[in-house]
């Protein structure tokens, strides 16, 4: 019979509980994996989702997969819905922070 739980991260992560439309301030240590941004960019996001069933480790720290709109490149509110159009890894340790940053 097949195991139906869901995957145990060891050691447990807690993955910031953000609203969506946070704007996200991501330093270009804070996130990997943009193929339509410059590698070392500053990145600002307005988030859609944080995927909390994605993540990775490695040196860095925990990873988690992150959709949202690119601020302000994107005018999203102010044109017709559509689909988050950026996504990337962004360091779970990084989340908190960079909603906190003016």
């Amino acid at each position: 019979m097949a195991d139906e739980r869901p995957p145990v991260i060891k050691p447990e992560v807690v993955i910031p509980d953000l609203p969506e439309g946070t704007l996200l301030r991501l330093a270009p240590a804070d996130w990997s994996h943009g193929a339509t941004l410059p590698v070392g960019a500053c990145v600002q996001l307005t988030l859609s989702r944080i995927h909390r069933n994605v993540t990775r480790h490695d040196e860095s720290g925990c990873w988690v997969w992150v959709v949202g709109h690119e601020h302000p490149a994107c005018t999203w509110p102010h044109v017709e819905p559509h689909p988050p159009c950026l996504q990337l890894p962004v360091r779970v340790g990084a989340l908190d922070a960079s909603a906190s940053r003016p």
